[in-house]
């Protein structure tokens, strides 16, 4: 089975938030990049977009070049970044309320058609792969964990998050309840699938943002501000990651897929026992230009 891989989409960096998405607005923007990248399934892991309006028709159009299409969901799926969202949004009788309802309704939407799911904490095969997966958060591996209000600190100082999240992101929330409110989604399928998708990294070492960020070890021998300047990213990449080994070492996957980074990564994992494990991110993130040939998908065979 071949597989397309981007994740960060962000659709309403690339359209107006508003109006519908035309066929040939669409494709002017992304033909040529799906047209090169045939595949079986496009999975797409997380950050679709803040309007679900727009991430439900750019999904559709999707259909166009790819058979079946797997999401999870990102950070920015949960945002809620105008007062009119929130007040959309707001806790009624029988609603989850807040970012947890946009999330709701954006499932929904993608239950009423064809050819498009999403895993968050549940598994979906086919043609006999399993896909499993969900958002994944982050808890601060990076950084000192036995000092969480620090941690907090930097998270409400540094991340969008902590205040377009609700109502997590507001009134004294900490940077990891996500990760613990819905850890239980990937302990669900981490032993069930062949293919984990998770929108944050289950790697959580700073070698790997080092390799992702192209820390060049020549020039940081000859310029002690460069390294400084690299270090000082720790502290924000803190929030890209969490604690993957458990899952890494005990799942079933031969492949994890992962975003948020905005950046294009691959790595074999290889587990004590031998197995190897390929780990894969492939950002789409902002346009650089506005054109689709700024970016490239990712074609992997399962």
């Amino acid at each position: 089975m071949k597989i397309a891989i981007m994740g960060d989409t962000h659709f309403d960096f690339w359209f107006s938030s508003s109006g519908t998405i035309s066929k040939q607005k669409f494709d002017s923007k992304f033909k040529a990049l799906f047209e090169s990248a045939p595949a079986d399934v496009l999975v797409i892991a997380g950050d679709l977009g803040h309007y679900n309006a727009q991430n439900i028709a750019c999904l559709k159009h999707l259909r166009r070049y790819y058979e079946r299409i797997l999401v999870t969901f990102g950070n920015h799926d949960y945002y809620l970044v105008t007062k009119s969202i929130v007040s959309k949004y707001q806790y009624k009788s029988g609603r989850l309320g807040g970012s947890r309802e946009r999330v709701a309704e954006m499932k929904a939407m993608i239950e009423n058609e064809d050819g498009i799911d999403y895993v968050d904490g549940n598994v979906i095969e086919i043609d006999g792969i399993s896909f499993g997966g969900a958002t994944g958060w982050y808890d601060g591996s990076l950084l000192d964990k036995n000092n969480h209000d620090e941690i907090n600190s930097k998270w409400q100082l540094i991340m969008n998050d902590a205040k377009t999240i609700y109502p997590t992101g507001d009134k004294g929330a900490k940077f990891d309840d996500l990760f613990h409110e819905q850890k239980y989604r990937l302990d669900a399928v981490y032993q069930q699938c062949d293919v984990m998708i998770s929108h944050v990294s289950p790697l959580s070492e700073w070698k790997q943002f080092l390799e992702m960020y192209t820390f060049d070890s020549d020039q940081a021998s000859r310029d002690p501000n460069y390294s400084m300047n690299h270090a000082s990213l720790q502290d924000y990449q803190a929030f890209y990651c969490f604690d993957g080994k458990e899952y890494l070492e005990n799942g079933s996957m031969t492949h994890w897929i992962f975003g948020h980074t905005h950046q294009n990564f691959s790595r074999t994992y290889k587990r004590e026992n031998g197995k190897e494990i390929e780990i894969v991110c492939n950002s789409i993130g902002a346009p650089k230009k506005n054109k689709e040939s700024d970016f490239s998908i990712k074609v992997i065979e399962v």
